[in-house]
């Protein structure tokens, strides 16, 4: 199974957004969305915002932490000859599982949180070698949505995991359609299936 790290990165040509492995930085593709080559490379502004909002949530978690000690010490502060008052115990929730996909999907394809994507196909680049996972992501909701990725799984032959393939749309009007092209790094890849489809929170 691959283990590449996946990075963003955009077409010198278009800025059309693309996603593949870190190990791929350098490398000279075709752009999936204007068709021109272009060379694979870190976009450094989408990493510096990525580590901006980390930072903003670790601090803005910080403080909400520190206020809530705060308050508890209060709460327990134990009157003159009254009783401790009893720490309530923590609510613990339980982590949300993920939606299981349909093990048949129905006619117009899968829907999973409010996409419609259609059956996957590998395509391969006319005189080139480079194959892509294509097919089509339809927006089911009347919001936009932003930072729309969607991961494949690949395998070979014997029906193996052998590695991934994602493609990433920064915004997807409602209703609207967007054609999926997810660069295959992998050689030797029989057949693919949908893993995921997720979206940045606003």
């Amino acid at each position: 199974m691959s283990t590449n790290n996946f990075v963003k990165g955009e077409c010198r040509q278009c800025a059309g957004h693309l996603e593949f492995p870190a190990n791929a930085v350098g490398a000279t593709i075709t752009c999936p969305h204007c068709g021109r080559s272009t060379a694979l490379t870190v976009l450094a502004s989408l990493n510096k915002t990525t580590g901006s909002r980390w930072k903003w949530l670790l601090l803005a978690g910080g403080v909400l932490m520190f206020a809530s000690g705060l308050a508890t010490g209060i709460f327990l502060v134990k009157k003159p000859g009254a009783a401790a008052i009893a720490k309530p115990p923590p609510v613990v929730t339980a982590p949300a599982k993920p939606a299981a996909l349909p093990a048949k999907p129905p006619a117009d394809g899968e829907h999973l949180h409010e996409f419609a994507i259609s059956p996957a196909k590998l395509e391969k680049t006319p005189g080139s070698s480079l194959v892509y996972v294509t097919g089509k992501v339809r927006n089911l909701t009347s919001r936009q949505r932003f930072g729309v990725k969607i991961e494949f799984q690949l395998f070979d032959a014997n029906h193996t995991v052998i590695g991934k393939a994602t493609d990433y749309h920064p915004m997807l009007e409602p209703d609207g359609v967007w054609r999926f092209k997810a660069m295959v790094m992998e050689a030797k890849v029989a057949s693919v299936q949908l893993h995921s489809i997720t979206e940045d929170q606003p």
